[in-house]
This record gives structure tokens, C-alpha cells and sequence, in this order.
């Protein structure tokens, strides 16, 4: 089984407002270069319109059999004001992108869901951070709090704003539900320290503390939020990125990545 992943598309930072399928169609040809593929993992940040999103998908969707996707923090924000009339909160845009999504055939938006292909068990959500590395390195919850109502523009751009830790705790528990009868999980937040800037506050905004959910039948964990790609094994498991991230500070990467899994 051909399985393609990306994440971090952000797809209203490449090509502004424009909703035109030739201009989502080139952005695709140039920047992602889709080949056929069984499966496409999409781990969060789609982008930050709706409509834009679903054409994005329609075209993604001519290259592979099966779309499975997580929503990333961007894919909650309100960014204008014709979004504040018409959604007025951030829950009712994702309501709408979900909808829209999955009445495409062949595309599912998985939030704690088990989906089976061919024998082959995936597992997603979008995950959110917990601010457990910086307490880990001795911050107070309340610095950590107050750092990110100041930095993050998830403080910000969600509306109502979210209580990041008690947002984690249930994304966390969607993931533990199956967790056990998974091979691939994919959530858009890593579920592991990784250094993504090089700051403790500002990593602390990038995992979350996962560990306890890294059980024997995982052979892969696919995740984006970072703009950097990754590959490494954490115990039995790989983990793997592959962002596309904005079109300054170019730490992503270009194109879609894929790993040949074995079909049972």
C-alpha cells in the first residue's frame, strides 16, 4: 500500500483569497507534486478558508483512492470578519469544513476514529499541546499561561478561546478509545518533546506528552505542527513529518512524502 502524508499546507499563505481551480490545481502541480497513491494523510493546518479547503481536497482527491484527515489549530481560526458574522465561533467553521469533507467520496475526517483499508488500522485526531514540556522544566502553569495569551495566535484567533490543557486531555482521550488496535496514527500536534524552536516556552507549544500511548502495535505515528520535517524512531516507532509550512521562513519542504506499507 502507497501511503502519501503531508501536513502544514496552509494554503491561504500561498495563494491569498483566490478560489479559482486553476491557481489550486498549480499550487498542487508545483508546490505538493502529487503522485498516485492508495492512501493520503493530511495531519492539520489545511488552511485557513473553507471553501478554499474543500477544492484543495477535490483536486488532492484525483491521486488518491482514500484522503484521511486531522484538523491542525489554523484549520480553528477566524481571521476575518465576514468568518465572525457568519460562524460567530471557531467550532462552527470546523462543523461546516467537516461537513463538506466528507461528502466527498473516498475522504474522511478522523477525530478518534478507527478506519480500516485492506487490513491496515489508522488512527487520527488533531491532538493539541499541553504545556507539559515547560512544566517539566520547572515553569508554573501560570508563566505558561500567560506566555501564550501573549505569543500564540491560538489565544487569539479561536473563538471562544480554549483552555489548552483540558483541550489536550480530550483529544488525548479520543486517541486512547482505539489506541491499541492501531498501526498508523496520525494527529497534527507531535505526542512527543521535540525541539521545533529551540525555546522551552515555545516548544512547550508544539507536543504534547504522549508517551503513555505508545503501544506494541504502532508502527507509525505521522504529525505536522512543526515546520520542520522529521524521521526518527522513538522506541519501536517511527515518526514522521513532512510540512509544507508557509512561504517565508522556509523550514518545510515541498511535495508529498510516502512510505510503502505492507498490506496483510
Amino acid at each position: 500500500m502507497k501511503i502519501g502524508f503531508k501536513s502544514d499546507i496552509h494554503l491561504d499563505f500561498w495563494i491569498g483569497s483566490e478560489t479559482k481551480d486553476s491557481i489550486i490545481e498549480k499550487f498542487i502541480e508545483e508546490k505538493l507534486s502529487p503522485k498516485k497513491m492508495d492512501v493520503l494523510i493530511l495531519a492539520g493546518d489545511l488552511g485557513h478558508f473553507n471553501e478554499q479547503n474543500v477544492k484543495l481536497i477535490k483536486v488532492l482527491k484525483r491521486y488518491a483512492e482514500v484522503i484521511l484527515i486531522v484538523f491542525g489549530n489554523h484549520d480553528y481560526y477566524l481571521i476575518t470578519q465576514e468568518q465572525f458574522l457568519k460562524y460567530k465561533n471557531s467550532f462552527n467553521r470546523i462543523k461546516e469544513l467537516k461537513t463538506a469533507l466528507r461528502e466527498i467520496n473516498g475522504v474522511f475526517v478522523l477525530e478518534g476514529d478507527l478506519f480500516n483499508i485492506n487490513g491496515i488500522s489508522f488512527l487520527g485526531t488533531g491532538g493539541w499541546y499541553d504545556f507539559s514540556y515547560a512544566i517539566k522544566h520547572g515553569y508554573s502553569l501560570e508563566y505558561i499561561q500567560e506566555a501564550w495569551d501573549e505569543i500564540m495566535n491560538d489565544a487569539k484567533k479561536i473563538v471562544p478561546k480554549i483552555n489548552p490543557v483540558n483541550f489536550s486531555l480530550l483529544e488525548k482521550e479520543k486517541l486512547r478509545k482505539n489506541i491499541n488496535r492501531a498501526e498508523i496514527v496520525f494527529t497534527h500536534v507531535p505526542p512527543l518533546y521535540i525541539s521545533c524552536h529551540g525555546d522551552v516556552i515555545m516548544d512547550s507549544f508544539y507536543s504534547f506528552y504522549g508517551y503513555d500511548l505508545f503501544t506494541d502495535n504502532i508502527k507509525y505515528w505521522i504529525f505536522g505542527h512543526c515546520h520542520k520535517p522529521y524521521d526518527f524512531y522513538e522506541g519501536h516507532i517511527r515518526f514522521l513529518s513532512s510540512p509544507l509550512g508557509y512561504p517565508y521562513m522556509r523550514t518545510g519542504k515541498f511535495n508529498i512524502d510516502y512510505l510503502n506499507y505492507k498490506e496483510r
